[in-house]
């Protein structure tokens, strides 16, 4: 692999959420809420933490690591944090699987006129290696092999293009991940994993 691990003390020079970051995270609650009394099969949503999120990019600002703004969300759920990355003015793109999810991440960011896009299909690019599809665990393989278009023709950027991808595996997948962020991402990206408990894995493409 070609890529290079960031160490990054979040906790320096720590700013506190903006007032449009707080109302946007208070009202991503509210439609998670919402949404799962609408769709009882959905038992919960997998959320990672947009506090963090938020600090995070400020500090990634603050060193200078980023090479640009093009933001992609591999796996964005409901938008929660396409839309905090479109606030803090990123060209935030998210990809998502469930069709269901996609609507609702279209209505949040509608609500508070944000322009991140959002596609519902596989984050794997066109011309990446089928094998890589099935090198799966917890039966998760579908998802990572592309079928039938490429979704970043429909948002308009390329994977090849985003400057920050930003991902939350299942601990077993995160090699996965990082694997296919090597494939497809340019020279100068940045892989943010984020891992539950254990803060973030920020990763470089030399």
């Amino acid at each position: 692999m070609t890529l290079q691990a960031i160490e990054l003390d979040m906790s320096e020079g720590f700013e506190s959420l903006s007032e449009p970051e707080q109302l946007f995270i208070e009202a991503a609650a509210e439609h998670v809420r919402s949404f799962l009394s609408r769709n009882r099969n959905v038992t919960t949503l997998l959320g990672s933490d947009p506090q963090a999120f938020c600090l995070g990019l400020k500090a990634l600002r603050r060193h200078g690591i980023l090479r640009g703004r093009n933001f992609c969300d591999w796996g964005s759920g409901i938008g929660v944090i396409s839309g905090l990355a479109a606030l803090n003015g990123f060209d935030a793109y998210g990809i998502e699987l469930e069709p269901a999810f996609v609507i609702e991440a279209d209505a949040l960011c509608r609500d508070f006129s944000l322009p991140a896009k959002f596609v519902c299909g596989s984050f794997v690019p066109a011309g990446i290696d089928e094998s890589f599809g099935v090198v799966g665990t917890y039966g998760a393989t579908d998802w990572r092999i592309t079928r039938g278009r490429d979704v970043y023709d429909v948002l308009g950027r390329h994977c090849s293009e985003m400057d920050l991808i930003y991902a939350y595996p299942w601990p077993r997948e995160v090699a996965l991940y990082e694997q296919l962020f090597d494939l497809a991402a340019r020279s100068g990206a940045i892989l943010w994993l984020y891992r539950q408990g254990e803060g973030p894995r920020l990763l470089v493409k030399m």
